[in-house]
Parts: C-alpha cells; sequence; structure tokens
C-alpha cells in the first residue's frame, strides 16, 4: 500500500510520468514545437500521441524538465570526456561554458537520478534542493498527465522552403486566414503567421474549422508531410493511418488516406491520436528569383564583357568574384528557357596584343576561344529546382581563371581562383 501511494505521488506531483523509450527519431526542425507545463517543465519535440482525458506523449529533441525530488532514491554523478559527448551536449556545454577541466581534459558532469518507478540517465543538473530541475538533450519521450500541457510554440517555416503543410482558418463568419499556425493555448486562443507577413491572434470560439494543406502546388501532398496520423477508432479493431485535413472545433475531423479516400469521423468516436515520422518527407529548398535573375553564392552575378582579338576573347582585370582552390560555386537562376545551354571553360594562357596597349607588344594573357566553349568544357552539376530555377554547381580545383556562359546573356560570368593560405 504504501509502495502505491509513493508512486500515485510520484506520478501526479511529478507532473513528468514514464519515460516510454529512448528513440533515436530524427526530428526534422520545421516539426519542433516549444511545449510549456505547468509544472515549470519545458520540451522540445512533437505530440507523438494524445489519449484524450488521460496523458500525452511527447517525443524530444531536448527537454527542461521539474521534478519533485521526494520520492528520489539516488543521484549517481559521473564525468563525461568531451570526445565520448553528443554533438548536442558538446554544443550546450561549449555555449553555456559548462565543461570541467580535469588537467587538460574537457568534462561534463552528468548525472544518473533514480526515482522509485522512474530513471533519467544522463542529465545535466540546473537546480538542486526539494524541486530538482534538469536538462535531458538525448532523444527520449516523455509522457505527461492530461491537462499538464498550457502553451504551445512553434518556429515559423523558413522563407526558403517550399515543402511542408500550411493552416487555413475558417471563421464563424465564414472569412479564412491563410498562414502557420505558431502558438497555441489549448481550448482559449492561437496564433497565426500568415502569408501577409501579419501574426494575428484569435480566440477558439471565433474558430469554426482548421483546414491544413500542403505547402506547395508543385509537390506531391506526401512527400510534404512531415508527421503522419493515426488514429483509434471506438469500434474498431484496426488504427487509421494518414493525415487529418481538417478539424471542425468540437465537432469533428477528416483524414486523408494514401490511396486517395477520405473519412470524417466525430470527435466523440476518437480513443487516441498518434504522430509518426513521414518516411517518404523531403525538405525541397529553394529560391524565389525574378526573371533573368543570376545568383553567385546567393549574391546577383556580376557580368564581364571580354574583348576579342583574332580568335581569342581576352580576359580583363576585373573578375565577377574570387574564391580559392576547392571551393564549391553555385549559379542560380531564373531563365525564360531553363535548357539554355551552359558552358565553363578554364582560361588559358596565350601571347596576345591587349586591346589599347600602344607598344603592340604580345604578353602572356589568360584567354578563351569559342571552340573553347564547345569543346573545351569544365564538368558542372545542373538541375532544375522545386520552382523551375536552373542550378549549377561546380568545385574550382586549380588556380586560374575560369569562364561560365550562359547562352542568350551578355557578358561572362568569370571566376578568379587563387591558392588557399594556411589563415583561411
Amino acid at each position: 500500500m504504501a509502495n502505491n501511494m509513493i508512486q500515485k505521488k510520484l506520478f501526479y506531483t511529478l507532473i513528468v510520468a514514464l519515460i516510454v523509450l529512448c528513440a533515436n527519431i530524427r526530428i526534422s526542425a520545421q516539426n519542433i514545437e516549444q511545449i510549456y507545463m505547468k509544472s515549470g517543465s519545458v520540451v522540445e519535440g512533437y505530440i507523438a500521441e494524445q489519449k484524450p482525458g488521460k496523458y500525452i506523449t511527447i517525443q524530444t529533441t531536448k527537454a527542461t524538465i521539474v521534478v519533485n525530488s521526494d520520492s528520489l532514491q539516488n543521484r549517481i554523478t559521473e564525468r563525461i570526456p568531451s570526445e565520448s559527448l553528443s554533438k548536442e551536449w558538446k554544443e550546450w556545454a561549449k555555449l553555456n561554458n559548462k565543461f570541467i577541466d580535469n588537467s587538460g581534459s574537457k568534462q561534463l558532469e552528468l548525472s544518473t537520478l533514480e526515482f522509485s518507478n522512474i530513471k533519467y540517465s544522463k542529465v545535466f543538473l540546473l537546480e538542486k534542493g526539494s524541486i530538482i530541475k534538469f536538462l535531458d538533450l538525448t532523444p527520449n519521450r516523455y509522457k505527461f498527465v492530461w491537462g499538464d500541457m498550457f502553451r504551445t510554440v512553434k518556429r515559423k517555416h523558413p522563407e526558403n522552403l517550399f515543402s511542408g503543410v500550411k493552416e487555413i482558418l475558417v471563421l464563424n463568419d465564414n472569412s479564412k486566414i491563410n498562414g502557420q499556425i505558431i502558438e497555441q493555448l489549448p481550448g482559449e486562443n492561437l496564433k497565426i503567421a500568415t502569408d501577409k507577413g501579419e501574426v494575428l491572434s484569435f480566440k477558439f470560439s471565433q474558430i469554426k474549422q482548421i483546414i491544413t494543406e500542403k505547402l506547395s502546388n508543385k509537390l506531391d501532398l506526401w512527400s510534404q508531410i512531415q508527421l503522419l496520423d493515426r488514429i483509434q477508432v471506438k469500434g474498431e479493431d484496426s488504427e487509421l493511418e494518414g493525415f487529418i485535413s481538417s478539424r471542425t472545433l468540437s465537432k469533428e475531423l477528416t483524414i486523408d488516406f494514401k490511396d486517395g479516400n477520405k473519412r470524417t469521423i466525430p470527435l466523440s468516436k476518437i480513443i487516441s491520436y498518434e504522430k509518426i515520422p513521414n518516411e517518404k518527407y523531403i525538405a525541397v529548398y529553394d529560391k524565389v528569383l525574378k526573371e533573368d535573375e543570376v545568383l553567385l553564392n546567393n549574391k546577383p552575378a556580376y557580368y564581364v564583357e571580354l574583348e576579342q582579338m583574332n580568335q581569342f576573347l581576352i580576359l580583363g582585370s576585373i573578375v565577377s568574384a574570387q574564391t580559392v582552390v576547392g571551393d564549391t560555386i553555385c549559379v542560380e537562376a531564373n531563365l525564360k528557357n531553363p535548357n539554355v545551354p551552359i558552358t565553363l571553360v578554364k582560361a588559358h594562357v596565350e601571347k596576345v596584343i591587349l586591346p589599347n596597349d600602344k607598344s603592340k607588344e604580345e604578353i602572356p594573357w589568360p584567354v578563351i576561344t569559342y571552340q573553347d566553349l564547345v569543346q573545351s568544357q569544365v564538368l558542372i552539376s545542373r538541375e532544375i529546382t522545386p520552382l523551375g530555377n536552373v542550378k549549377v554547381t561546380f568545385v574550382v580545383s586549380e588556380v586560374g581563371d575560369y569562364v561560365l556562359y550562359i547562352q542568350g546573356k551578355e557578358g561572362y560570368i568569370v571566376i578568379n581562383v587563387i591558392e588557399k593560405n594556411n589563415n583561411q
């Protein structure tokens, strides 16, 4: 009886219940929410499972947990060498100056906390005493009592991300707000970052329906869903797996299936919700470019005119960019004809008379020829991006000048490559 009472006290007073399992699941940055609990705990991850009225389970990438120390039975502390730590722990310890110097070896002090029915392994203690606060950077699943969550915050989609989902709020007057929900106080209100750049807040009583759609019309829906939905319905043996595309508040939801079918289910018939990573999700990053806009390593490309002397095109003293041996060059362009020829050649040195040189003396100088543009091409990687841009990448492996020519463009992109010194 005494043990049962301790276990019940631990469950309800610690707020955090069992760590269900350690799952080494990589959570996309766009999935991550900050979830605030009434106990003071804050976890980052996604809500993996909900059983209304009972509990919620969160798959975490980072968790700051607040617990009552009354039922703490044992604490084991160890100093772990830097080279044995995960990347996340190394970065955190360095940023927060938490490394201990032990004869020139950097170590981080982590603890294992053992309670009557739960153990937290290798966490960093932030506060000690009647209340214990610790940090856990190991991917874990935490189960919380239903009702403990009071606020969720989700980061906005990066502007260059073109895969994912967006929300449409249908208000009671049937007006629609398009954007991304970035904050919720369950049962009270939510905030949405609109497509127009505004942040608007609404009470749930103002909202009739929440519709979720794919972010890009150029990509398949199922490659844009980061987390699939799995729900259990009363009276049905098998769970339903798909994508919840619509929620009519306090009434029903609609789930889409991969075979193209849909089903609307009353909320009163749903036993539990679960989120599972979608293996087919692809994070697609791209840029919105104006027509004929060309970028060289994310900056507007500068075109250089080459003067012709006999069969040679003579490079001048002005270049489009300078880089070092081994660097990767990326050229992105919004071209009317994405299939237009694009060639890259390496300039060679020939004896020529430079334009406007009154001495008329032949000197060694970097040049290319039209024949080079046809025959002596350097290998490039070329692709069409999801938004229809042309993307060309190549590695500059030798010192010298490289000339990129886009057919139909006036001028050339000239890149000067120098040796990499020890300080670079």
